[in-house]
């Protein structure tokens, strides 16, 4: 963090609290994490392209994790300021494309009886409290999953998936339009159960075609981001939540709306190795998502629905549907979802391995997991990919029989 941005984020947490305000004691970073390792086995459907086609091992290793380093103090007057800084605990690919290990989301916090306030390279307040379909499969589910078990065809082309390609999510905010690009975000102290959040990015890009503009995927210490050059900007997000406890029955509820507007232009030589065109097909991005989980003795059940434009002009939003039922009983839990997505596909080009007209996903997910340990969990279950469309590909289908270890410490 630089100087500059240091002393900025210095100013704002010195805003919500009075002075004088000493800390007792230093911050002191510990280590926190996760890792996830799955053993999968089953089928991907084939991607057709014309007359070529691409086919896929149906058994694969897959693994992932995050290191935390992290700490925080409470001020005399009652305040607490911390720190959070992710280490990717994994190597993706090699050469000179590789992106190997790397910091994932970084920011500052503090909070009080005055509310919380983030700054830094991280999520916008909704999609940490989405309050939808509950999955006992860490690195699964359907907020964003890190784990799929689909073929390329999935990924790039079938617009029945979130965000222009296939991550499902449960939030106005999911991990694929700002994502962890630098932001500002507030949430309210919690009254009678409910809680009210506002997050600002003031700019943010489907990829790292600037260098001076923040990239989606991740924050950095950028510099102003010039206008006209096929980017986001001014995104806002606004999320309420709700949580109580009425006897034995526990209840939540979430809802949220995200907007940004767009800056179309031709980027400039000074900014890309090679000139890059106008982006005419995106537009302002507006996505809305709304949940409901309610619990009784061990079960929770829960679901949402939400439509997300994907940041384009056309009439290519995906509308998405989820439910989801769960039941924790000692060591052991259970889960079993679904989640639906639909697109009429307008951006679609004929001739390609995508084809115009409406296209569907269904995802359904069964998952196991026993309690070994505090922090160790043995995982299992199905995940079940359904896809329908015009073409071969968006038709393909994939099922995984799945085998896991979840790490927390």
């Amino acid at each position: 963090m630089g100087r500059s941005r240091l002393l900025g984020a210095s100013a704002l947490i010195g805003a919500g609290m009075a002075m004088p305000a000493v800390a007792a004691d230093p911050i002191k970073l510990e280590l926190r994490g996760y890792w996830n390792s799955y053993i999968t086995l089953g089928k991907i459907g084939r991607d057709v392209s014309g007359t070529t086609g691409t086919s896929y091992r149906p058994e694969t290793f897959r693994y992932e994790g995050e290191i935390w380093f992290s700490g925080e103090t409470k001020l005399d007057n009652g305040t607490t300021v911390g720190i959070r800084i992710e280490l990717e605990g994994w190597s993706n690919g090699g050469g000179a494309t590789s992106t190997n290990d790397q910091m994932d989301e970084e920011y500052l916090y503090a909070f009080g009886p005055w509310g919380r306030i983030e700054f830094g390279a991280t999520d916008a307040a909704s999609y940490k409290n989405p309050n939808s379909s509950p999955s006992v499969l860490p690195g699964w589910g359907f907020q964003d999953p890190t784990f799929s078990n689909k073929g390329s065809g999935f990924n790039s082309n079938n617009s029945g998936g979130r965000d222009r390609g296939t991550n499902p999510g449960l939030s106005a905010s999911n991990n694929n339009n700002s994502g962890d690009a630098d932001k500002l975000t507030y949430y309210s102290p919690r009254f009678a159960g409910l809680q009210l959040a506002l997050s600002y990015t003031p700019s943010f890009a489907t990829s790292a075609i600037a260098a001076t503009c923040p990239f989606r995927g991740g924050g950095a210490n950028f510099s102003n981001c010039p206008r006209n050059n096929n980017t986001w900007h001014n995104g806002i997000d606004v999320s309420a939540n709700y949580a109580n406890k009425f006897g034995d029955v526990e209840v939540r509820l979430a809802g949220s709306y995200m907007t940004a507007g767009f800056d179309r232009g031709t980027i400039s030589t000074g900014l890309a190795a090679t000139p890059v065109a106008a982006d005419n097909a995106s537009g302002r991005y507006k996505s809305w998502a709304g949940g409901a989980q309610v619990g009784f003795h061990g079960f929770t059940l829960g679901g949402g629905l939400g439509r997300d434009n994907n940041g384009l002009r056309h009439d290519n939003a995906t509308r998405w549907y989820t439910a989801a039922i769960r039941y924790d009983s000692g060591p052991w839990m259970t889960s079993l979802g679904w989640w639906g997505g639909r697109n009429n596909d307008a951006n679609a080009v004929a001739g390609t391995q995508n084809a115009p007209g409406k296209d569907k996903m269904d995802i359904i997910e069964l998952g196991v997991a026993y309690m070994l340990s505090p922090g160790i969990r043995l995982l299992g279950g199905l995940n079940y990919v359904m896809g329908s469309g015009q073409s071969k590909s968006e038709k393909a289908d994939a099922w995984a029989i799945i085998f896991g270890t979840g790490l927390t410490f």
